[in-house]
């Protein structure tokens, strides 16, 4: 069980690290990884600054997510905010 802990851990970690390599704010998204499915709820918005690129980033950090190793898909519940 405890080796399950540790690789979802681990898991979370490359997501939030894939995160933060976008221009998309995403400190209000919750992260779920299960059975390969990621599911990102929450609030997210475009960086200030970055306001015209925001669907680019947000395209290219999901792309980012579902080309992972071991990842099926990428579900993004989340409200975009604006």
């Amino acid at each position: 069980m405890s080796n399950n802990k540790a690789e979802a851990k681990e898991q979370n970690r490359h997501i939030r690290t894939e995160m933060a390599r976008h221009s998309v704010d995403c400190g209000e998204v919750q992260v779920q990884c299960t059975h390969g499915v990621i599911h990102l709820y929450g609030k997210v918005r475009a960086i200030r600054g970055h306001e015209t690129t925001f669907s680019a980033e947000r395209d290219a950090l999901l792309k980012g997510l579902r080309q992972r190793s071991g990842i099926r898909d990428v579900i993004a519940d989340w409200t975009v905010v604006t």
